[in-house]
């Protein structure tokens, strides 16, 4: 457990634990590989929520820390992205067709700032996935949290979308017409 930029205890790859009864619902295990006690889970829950934020995960590891098995942290990642990638396509109708690099990019933005925030707070963004003008996309995908890293990571999927040429119907009707 470690403690995201905004002070939440948090496990994997940004999976919030929301309170303790939350991180006790996980498979813990101990250092020998053993399922970690509700009582472990709770103290070290407890333990991590006294700390500083923002520190790498290691900072925040002591002996006795229960630790998540990675195929418990890859089965919550996956359960986020395929949940995220739903909405998405639900949002846009052509979310199929969109770059790869896109996706990329947007799962990152929905996985950091959740739907609502997203498609709700971010009109400048949203209007330019759209149209899919992916430079639109890109100049306006920057968040305040992340690293300055994560976000030029994310912008640079959108400039990476832009240069992909484009794919599915609109390619199909174009070609068909110069033919």
């Amino acid at each position: 457990m470690y403690l995201d930029t905004k002070g939440f205890v948090t496990v994997g790859v940004g999976e919030m634990l929301a309170n303790a009864p939350k991180a006790q619902t996980l498979a813990f295990v101990d250092r020998a590989g053993q399922p970690s006690t509700q009582d472990a889970i709770l103290a070290e829950f407890n333990r991590v929520s006294q700390l500083f934020p923002a520190k790498t995960a290691g900072f925040y590891r002591s002996t006795t820390s229960p630790v998540l098995p990675h195929t418990a942290i890859d089965t919550l990642l996956m359960n986020h992205l395929n949940f995220f990638d739903r909405q998405l396509a639900g949002r846009f109708p052509v979310y199929a067709d969109f770059p790869d690099s896109a996706k990329l990019g947007l799962l990152d933005m929905i996985y950091n700032l959740g739907a609502a925030k997203l498609f709700g707070t971010f009109s400048h963004f949203m209007s330019c996935v759209d149209n899919q003008d992916w430079l639109g996309a890109a100049a306006n995908c920057h968040r305040v949290g992340p690293s300055q890293a994560r976000n030029d990571w994310t912008k640079q999927q959108f400039i990476t979308a832009a240069a992909t040429p484009a794919s599915g119907p609109a390619t199909s009707a174009s070609t068909a017409a110069t033919t």
